[in-house]
C-alpha cells in the first residue's frame, strides 16, 4: 500500500512538473507561431487563416510567463481574437464575430478602447506586413 501512494505521488510530482515546463514558451518560439498564424491570415485562405489563428491563441492563452509579454507585447493574444472576428465577420457568422471581438477587448492591456480603434489598430499593423 506504501509502494502504491508513493508511486501516485511520484506520477503526480511528474505531471505537475511537465505542466509547469508546458507554461514555459521560449519568445523565439512564440515570434515564429505568431509570424505563421499572421501570414495564413493575410496571404492564406480563410480557413487556414482561422485554424492558424485559433492555435495560437490557444497557445497565448495557455502561455503564463510575464517575460514573453515584456518582450513580445502584451496585446498578442488581444489581436489575435481581433483577428479571428474579422475572418468571422467577413464570412457572415456575426454572433461568433462578436463573441471574439468581445474577447479582444477583455484581453486588451492598456487604456481602456473602443472595437473601432482596437480593429483600426490592427489593421494598421497588417497593412505593416502586406
Amino acid at each position: 500500500m506504501k509502494s502504491l501512494v508513493l508511486l501516485g505521488l511520484l506520477s503526480l510530482g511528474t505531471l505537475a512538473s511537465n505542466l509547469s515546463v508546458a507554461n514555459e514558451i521560449s519568445p523565439d518560439f512564440l515570434k515564429k507561431e505568431i509570424t505563421s498564424a499572421q501570414t495564413e491570415y493575410l496571404s492564406g485562405s480563410s480557413d487556414s487563416g482561422l485554424y492558424a489563428l485559433q492555435a495560437l491563441a490557444r497557445l497565448l492563452e495557455s502561455d503564463k510567463s510575464t517575460s514573453l509579454h515584456c518582450e513580445l507585447g502584451p496585446n498578442n493574444l488581444s489581436f489575435t481574437y481581433l483577428r479571428i472576428g474579422l475572418l468571422h465577420e467577413r464570412a457572415g457568422n456575426d454572433s461568433k464575430a462578436k463573441a471574439n471581438f468581445q474577447k479582444a477587448l477583455n484581453t486588451y492591456k492598456g487604456e481602456h478602447i473602443q472595437l473601432a480603434q482596437l480593429k483600426d489598430n490592427v489593421l494598421q499593423l497588417d497593412e505593416m506586413h502586406n
